[in-house]
């Protein structure tokens, strides 16, 4: 059995090889150039370096080519259909930029990795991962089925998925960030303002706040946990139709009325200063010393 299915992959080879057409591109490139990329299925992987043009290596689907055009200060890469279906021409591009442009990738069966840029990137794809990691200056990734990563961006933070995780490490500035399906986790980093919702995933926060920082957590059947410094300064407001809160930093929960299940915390943590506020229709709110 082994015997023929090593013949049956050596007939199939040739063809599957075939089917793939090697491409390795360069163009001259600006500083902060423009890099716009679409590729609808398969994968893309952008990184940044220190040389003054961009370079597309990888492999383009049966029935695709590659289009790279455009000036040094906005080039566009794409893979088109020479024939049939776009959504079947599965290409896996390398597409290295001068690491301090602007990076842009739609795909739709896609899975999108960006490192080493530290212009703005906007990824988004249909069913596929999203992945950025570097100093980049202003992220918005956008996933339907799929996780969403973020790791040390900062500026403007958009990270949004329908089904998947949402994960922002080590990031700062202004986050907005929402998931569906999935956990949606906040670690490292200091923020001047974040907003986070969730619907059926939990919600943690173990981050950075600046001393007027706004915080706003929405959730619906998903726990809140909230990790802090104990010596943090700001004013609280927690509220649940019918879940618990546990509040380490402050006092006790009180119920909202004796007719009805919801609980209510409003208090000030030393000198106040940072705004906290919290939502939830059922999920526990957890409220934290960070060790």
């Amino acid at each position: 059995m082994k015997r023929a299915a090593l013949v049956l992959a050596a007939v199939l080879a040739p063809a599957w090889v075939a089917a793939q057409t090697p491409v390795d591109q360069k163009r001259a490139a600006a500083p902060d150039a423009k890099v716009s990329i679409e590729n609808l299925s398969g994968s893309v992987k952008v990184t940044g370096w220190n040389q003054a043009e961009v370079q597309v290596k990888g492999t383009v689907g049966d029935g695709g080519e590659l289009r790279f055009d455009g000036d040094e200060k906005q080039l566009h890469v794409e893979v088109e259909a020479k024939h049939g279906n776009p959504m079947g021409i599965k290409s896996d591009l390398e597409v290295l930029v001068p690491a301090g442009c602007s990076v842009s990738v739609e795909g739709f069966q896609s899975t999108i990795t960006v490192a080493g840029v530290t212009g703005s990137v906007s990824a988004e794809t249909v069913n596929g991962s999203i992945t950025q990691s570097g100093a980049a200056k202003g992220v918005e990734l956008q996933s339907v089925n799929g996780a969403i990563e973020v790791t040390k961006a900062g500026g403007r933070i958009v990270a949004e998925a329908v089904n998947g995780t949402v994960t922002v490490r080590d990031a700062s500035g202004d986050l907005q960030a929402a998931t569906v399906n999935g956990k949606l986790l906040v670690t490292g980093g200091s923020f001047e303002r974040a907003h986070l919702e969730s619907v059926a995933g939990g919600v943690r926060f173990e981050a950075g706040l600046s001393p007027r920082a706004t915080l706003g957590v929405e959730s619906v059947s998903g726990a809140v946990d909230l990790l802090l410094p104990a010596a943090l300064g700001a004013e609280f407001s927690i509220s649940t139709f019918s879940g618990e809160i546990v509040n380490e930093l402050g006092p006790a929960a009180e119920k909202a009325s004796k007719w009805a299940p919801g609980k209510e915390l409003s208090f000030t943590s030393g000198s106040g200063g940072a705004r906290i506020t919290v939502e939830t229709l059922s999920g526990t709110v957890n409220i934290r010393k960070k060790q």
